[in-house]
């Protein structure tokens, strides 16, 4: 443009000698104008160059209109895959040999600062008490809707939990002596939880869960259970008591019941109490554990049942492992053969015997496990259980 320029400078310069013929003066106008206005396209060319970009400015703009939802960028989607080799041997009944799948994936996130929420999808029928799918000719799979809850936990409340929905047991000690790992209750669940000054921790919770849904009065759970923790030296003392009664199991008790060994008509109401000890032996965890549970509504006086065991190390790190045994005697009338481990004795009642597991730590993300269940009913028949794992976590 600066050539242009001069070239049409040098023209003028030119033609200012023959300034008296009208045409070279209107010549000399146009080309006067047409100067004029390259060399105000030159400033305004200068002036965009020198001004600088105000990148942060932009950004600063972008940041504030996301184009995806808060909510969607906090929520976190995890899961995991169980591959199971299976072998049941019951006295009287041919032998089971399967292989089992569990696929379990959620969406955990929250709504906002006092409010989380969370939805799982899982293998398996409508068994409350599994997610197991066996291995079976190339056959579609089911997929439920295995939890759905919200939490809400206000600031003003702080170690407060309000949950609504179909949710993760709220209660502690999940031995399977009551409840089975797989089972997740629905209905509203309250819990506490505080450490004290002296270092004692306090938990609680309460809850009210649907279990038969009907015309009238349904069957229903209420719940409610305290537990305290504290140090004494280097070990870690957690004791509990629980309730656990059941509403109106007369008029809506079947569901409770699903092999049949529970006496009919009995009612349940059923108080625990448990404790833990856990420390280490070197830098090895151990840990020993005690649970005795009564109905004090049975039918009958087969109604006590208690589990004692140990375990020893963690798998959680890369070549880390861990095993355990437990001990477990359930009377008839102890607990509701509907809920509680469905694995041990095929979840009857009335049944006692001998657990032992073991975990190895194979990889990040991906754990072996074997457990042999070793089971006699009281009528004398044995069920040995024996399964081998492959856990996926993603």
């Amino acid at each position: 443009m600066k050539r242009i320029t001069m070239t049409l400078a040098a023209v003028l310069a030119a033609l200012s000698v023959r300034a008296a013929d009208p045409t070279i003066t209107d010549l000399q106008a146009q080309l006067s104008e047409l100067s004029a206005k390259i060399a105000q396209l030159e400033l305004q060319a200068a002036q965009k160059t020198a001004a600088p970009v105000d990148v942060t400015a932009r950004l600063d703009k972008l940041e504030a209109k996301p184009s995806v939802p808060q909510w969607a960028l906090d929520t976190k989607i995890k899961g995991d895959f169980r591959y199971r080799y299976e072998n049941v041997d019951r006295d009287g009944t041919p032998y089971k040999d399967r292989q089992r799948v569990r696929l379990r994936v959620g969406a955990y996130g929250k709504v906002n600062d006092y409010v989380d929420y969370g939805i799982r999808l899982a293998t398996g029928g409508a068994s409350a008490t599994s997610a197991n799918q066996d291995v079976d000719g190339g056959t579609k799979k089911e997929i439920m809707l295995d939890q759905y809850y919200v939490d809400l936990h206000p600031e003003m409340f702080m170690g407060a939990h309000l949950i609504m929905g179909k949710m993760p047991q709220p209660w502690q000690n999940r031995t399977g002596l009551i409840w089975d790992g797989d089972l997740n209750p629905e209905g509203i669940a309250l819990t506490y939880e505080t450490t004290f000054s002296n270092g004692v921790k306090l938990i609680a919770n309460a809850g009210s869960f649907v279990l038969k849904e009907d015309q009238g009065d349904d069957l229903q759970l209420w719940a409610g259970q305290i537990v305290g923790e504290t140090k004494v030296g280097d070990a870690t003392v957690r004791l509990g008591v629980s309730d656990f009664y059941y509403q109106n199991v007369d008029a809506k008790g079947a569901g409770l019941t699903t092999t049949g060994a529970n006496t009919p008509g009995t009612e349940f109401n059923l108080v625990e109490v448990f404790g833990k000890v856990s420390s280490k032996i070197g830098d090895l965890p151990v840990a020993v554990n005690g649970q005795y549970v009564q109905n004090i509504a049975a039918a009958s006086g087969d109604d006590t049942a208690y589990l004692l065991g140990f375990s020893l190390g963690k798998a959680k790190a890369v070549g880390s492992w861990e095993a355990g045994y437990n001990y477990r005697d359930t009377g008839a009338d102890a607990v509701p053969d509907g809920y509680n481990d469905s694995d041990f004795a095929y979840g009857s009642t009335g049944s006692h015997g001998h657990s032992f597991w073991a975990k190895y730590q194979i990889a990040k993300n991906l754990q072996g496990g074997a457990t042999y269940l070793m089971a006699q009913n009281d009528s004398g028949t044995d069920v040995n259980t024996m399964q081998l794992d492959l856990n996926f976590k993603f």
